[in-house]
């Protein structure tokens, strides 16, 4: 039983100068860094490196100008629907009744007949 706790006593003093090391490391670096840092030279390339930052940020970029704006863009392309559209339904006529003049004549011919009741076929013999 003495043996574990000589073990875990040699091991928390281990971690303990760890630990202590990593404390004293930090300080030094700390020291060195705020030192670093109260130089002329580390001031003067912090101010500059501001500087290039900020114009950077603040300059607006040029954007080239689009040639043709996005309405137009979108105007052109329910012209092109339509166009296709009315191609369609302009052959759609013409396949089915001959031209305009046929299809006018079709609708006149259902308006005439809308108000009558169709006759029966007559029976074959």
């Amino acid at each position: 039983m003495k043996d574990i706790d000589k073990e875990i006593y040699e091991i928390e003093q281990r971690l303990h100068g760890r630990e202590a090391l990593i404390k004293q490391t930090a300080a030094d670096t700390k020291r060195a860094t705020i030192r670093s840092l109260k130089s002329p030279l580390a001031i003067g390339g912090a101010v500059v490196l501001g500087f290039l930052v900020a114009g950077r940020i603040a300059r607006p970029k040029a954007r080239p100008q689009p040639a043709v704006s996005q309405e137009t863009k979108e105007q052109s392309k329910g012209f092109a629907l339509g166009t296709l559209l009315m191609t369609g339904a302009t052959w759609f006529v013409r396949s089915q009744f001959g031209g305009p003049v046929g299809l006018a004549q079709w609708a006149l011919a259902k308006m005439k007949n809308r108000g009558q009741v169709n006759p029966r076929p007559p029976a074959y013999q």
